[in-house]
């Protein structure tokens, strides 16, 4: 029973590694972030982390507004996504929503809209 055990564990570990591995792809690449309705989006290139699989680098391109050229690291909490200032403070915690990420802009409740 030992071995069964122990083989069940096994395959557990590794169908757990191939699904940070899948969240990594779905996540990392340029992205358009556009605030509020009216907003022209931005292109935001999300870069993985070489130690961590759910969690990386952000480059804002020029067309961003000072306000998301703040945004430095992501991470991936279980399906929301989560955006960081350079200096590691929540900017805007995000949800799924069919193949975009919605949510709010924290320093001031702005609706944001993640997508490709």
């Amino acid at each position: 029973m030992t071995k069964i055990s122990a083989l069940a564990f096994g395959a557990l570990v590794a169908l757990s590694t191939v699904a940070l591995a899948h969240a990594d792809s779905t996540v990392t690449g340029v992205w358009k972030l556009s605030v509020g309705v009216n907003d022209a989006p931005c292109t935001l290139t999300l870069t993985p982390d070489d130690q961590v699989a759910t969690a990386g680098t952000v480059a804002p391109a020029a067309d961003c507004e000072s306000g998301l050229t703040t945004i430095g690291h992501w991470k991936a909490v279980g399906t929301s996504l989560q955006l960081y200032s350079p200096s590691g403070e929540l900017v805007a915690w995000l949800k799924p929503k069919g193949d975009i990420y919605e949510g709010s802009r924290i320093s001031d409740g702005r609706k944001l809209a993640l997508a490709r």
